[in-house]
């Protein structure tokens, strides 16, 4: 039988509501759930879900749908975040003109001056800004206007065109707005005097509270040396398939710069551009910053394809460029002004290995991994670690596309390491053999008058006065404590748990997802060895479910939270505050990198050049959830990591990575 998709269901619910004689408030409830649920799918940035079902409400008559408005609003909003911004607008102004006295004319405007900004529509965004900020004197609408309105007068509109612009309008409120903005541009531009003249034009008095309050703040500036302000360039994806996280790294970061804010005396102002994931856009937002010199340094973006891009525009103009998500390994090597915050594959595998040999004391390992770029970067970074240290990598098996069923890697796993526990057997035995044959001819315990021990090819002759005994070469070597008898024990086929030296551990470097189908396979086939992985392997009720397979597994992440801690829990309230939710991992990478880079500004970085050599001696920054520092074994690349375990029923560091050296092993009691 044919299945209906999502949106034909909606739409033959809608009909067969609008087809029956139901009463119209059981219409409305139904309106009223499917609207619900579309809000849902907005909030969890289910998109095109949205889009659908706010298209089909839009689709009912409006005598016949009280959620109309709500719907159309929706509808520009969810069009944006897919990155539909011309339709978004084209969608806004047939709402302001369809619905001129709707509730959400206020929240249309907002969206619409948005986009307009996000398009390089400067001067209409900053139209549509004033008339909101003229319309609703409340704090929340003047705050939100401020904010765009600073930026598009200081940044991307000069002083001739702010001036030409105020010479043009008729409305008294934005000719006054705009005189005190130009008087304030001038003065941060180093032009006291034209910024004075440019006061002299207002009235004696302004009616207007916010624009009085506005010209006394300009007042008090003018008194003291002009301060320029200093912008930041960040390119995240806010809207198409990335945007989820581009949105909440952009909310740390927005939290990171009002903190600074609050706290210092110096203007520093995030300009926010969508690259929507785009590789062409990303070059030309990037070029578009990098060309002006107000801004610092460029923050951003998230994927690797897209760093790459940018990492040639951060080159070519010497402006320093942090990511803090992108893991290429060899990102940072484009130039000496690309830095990594994430700590990239191959950073990850060494470290790991690192562990494993100095720390855990592995000799020999074996590795099963995805044969694509992260696996083999990160596979080939841990045996290279390992045999830096004296260890042996003895197999590596790989797999395609997900790891339903690992039998035939398994089983290459198995025989490898029986042949290798063989070879090792007997160039033990080997050795063994040779110590014998020299401790019966030289020790008195074993040749003397009344005794004498002779060693053939096979055996093992004991002769005394009396009689002759005959013995094995093992019995041999077990019986004068050359060997032992659990030495000669034959390796299960059907199980890893060999003795030590044989696979002391075992690297599955899952990605996001693996774990959870590699887990019963391990169980399965009784793998019992130490296991060592990617931060992937972080599933606390996975782990919980499976301790019994899993005590002994190690893994490497680039962040912990510590949920506990008093630090986290201090952020946490405030964010939920300013947020509605506590940030999670997502919002503390973008806190951390951006507080990072402030933290250099702070201490005196005030030009491209004196950003990119503070994050160079940068001291380790302790974050919230990462640790970054760029002094470790590669340039420019955060060489800080965590260890963790499943200790106590719950993740929790081992051992912590700083510039690429393991400093601490916790353990709690």
């Amino acid at each position: 039988m044919m299945k209906l998709s999502r949106t034909a269901t909606f739409i033959l619910v809608i009909s067969l509501i609008w087809g029956s004689s139901l009463l119209a408030d059981q219409t409305t409830d139904k309106l009223r759930s499917l609207l619900d649920e579309g809000i849902a799918c907005y909030n969890a940035e289910k998109y095109w879900d949205a889009q659908n079902i706010f298209k089909i409400i839009n689709s009912i008559p409006k005598d016949e749908n009280p959620y109309l408005t709500t719907s159309a609003l929706m509808l520009i909003k969810t069009t944006y975040r897919l990155g539909e911004a011309e339709k978004s607008i084209a969608l806004a102004y047939d709402f302001l003109q369809n619905y001129p006295e709707s509730k959400y004319v206020k929240e249309v405007k907002l969206t619409l001056a948005e986009v307009q900004l996000s398009l390089g529509n400067y001067q209409e965004s900053l139209r549509i800004y004033l008339d909101l900020l003229k319309n609703y004197p409340n704090q929340e609408v003047q705050s939100q206007c401020e904010d765009y309105l600073n930026k598009i007068i200081d940044f991307y509109l000069d002083a001739e065109t702010v001036n030409a612009l105020r010479d043009s309008t008729s409305d008294n409120f934005s000719r006054q707005y705009l005189t005190i903005k130009l008087a304030e541009k001038y003065h941060s531009e180093g032009h006291t005097d034209l910024a004075e003249a440019e006061l002299k034009r207002l009235p004696a008095r302004l009616e207007n509270k916010y624009l009085h309050d506005q010209l006394q703040k300009v007042e008090v500036q003018l008194k003291k040396p002009s301060v320029v302000r200093k912008y930041i360039g960040v390119i995240l994806p806010l809207s198409g398939s990335n945007s989820a996280s581009g949105r909440e790294i952009l909310n740390g970061v927005k939290y990171a710069i009002a903190n600074y804010r609050k706290n210092n005396s110096e203007d520093i102002v995030a300009l926010v551009f969508d690259n929507r994931s785009d590789g062409v856009l990303s070059i030309k937002q990037a070029e578009f910053l990098a060309r002006s010199p107000k801004v610092l340094a460029i923050f951003g973006p998230l994927m690797t394809e897209n760093a790459v891009l940018i990492a040639v525009i951060a080159n070519q103009y010497q402006i320093p460029m942090i990511t803090p998500t992108a893991s290429g390994s060899q990102l940072a090597s484009l130039g000496p002004y690309v830095f990594q915050a994430n700590v990239d594959y191959e950073n990850l595998g060494r470290f790991l290995g690192m562990y494993g040999a100095k720390v855990k004391d592995i000799k020999t390992v074996a590795t099963i991994a995805p044969a694509d770029e992260f696996g083999k970067e990160f596979t080939d970074a841990f045996c290279r670690a390992i045999d830096e240290f004296g260890g042996q990598v003895i197999s590596q098996q790989w797999y395609q596309g997900e790891p339903t069923d690992l039998q035939y890697q398994i089983n290459n796993l198995k025989m490898t390491a029986i042949e290798h526990a063989t070879n090792h057997f007997e160039a033990r035995f080997n050795l063994a053999k040779k110590q014998l044959v020299e401790l019966v001819s030289t020790n008195p315990l074993y040749f003397n008058d009344s005794l004498r021990w002779v060693v053939g090819d096979q055996y093992c002759f004991i002769f005394s006065p009396d009689t002759t005994y005959r013995l094995t070469i093992q019995d041999a070597l077990i019986r004068t404590g050359l060997m032992k008898s659990t030495d000669f024990e034959t390796p299960d086929p059907d199980t890893i748990t060999f003795p030590p030296g044989i696979v002391d551990g075992l690297l599955i470097p899952a990605r996001a997802n693996d774990a959870r189908l590699i887990v019963p396979q391990l169980i399965y086939y009784d793998i019992r060895t130490p296991i060592f992985g990617s931060a992937n392997w972080n599933e606390p009720e996975l782990l919980r479910k499976n301790q019994a397979v899993l005590q002994n597994l190690y893994f490497i992440s680039d962040n912990y939270i510590e949920t506990e801690s008093d630090n986290y829990r201090r952020m946490a309230v405030d964010f939920k505050k300013n947020f509605g939710k506590e940030p999670e991992r997502m919002e503390l990478y973008g806190y951390d990198t951006m507080n990072a880079l402030l933290t250099v500004i702070k201490s005196g970085a005030h030009t491209r050049e004196s950003v990119r050599q503070g994050l160079l001696a940068m001291p380790v920054y302790h974050g919230l959830c990462r640790n970054i520092s760029f002094q470790g074994n590669r340039p420019r690349i955060n060489s800080c990591a965590f260890l963790l375990g499943f200790k106590q029923n719950k993740i929790q560091p081992v051992a912590i990575i700083e510039n690429g050296a393991i400093i601490e092993e916790k353990t709690k009691p």
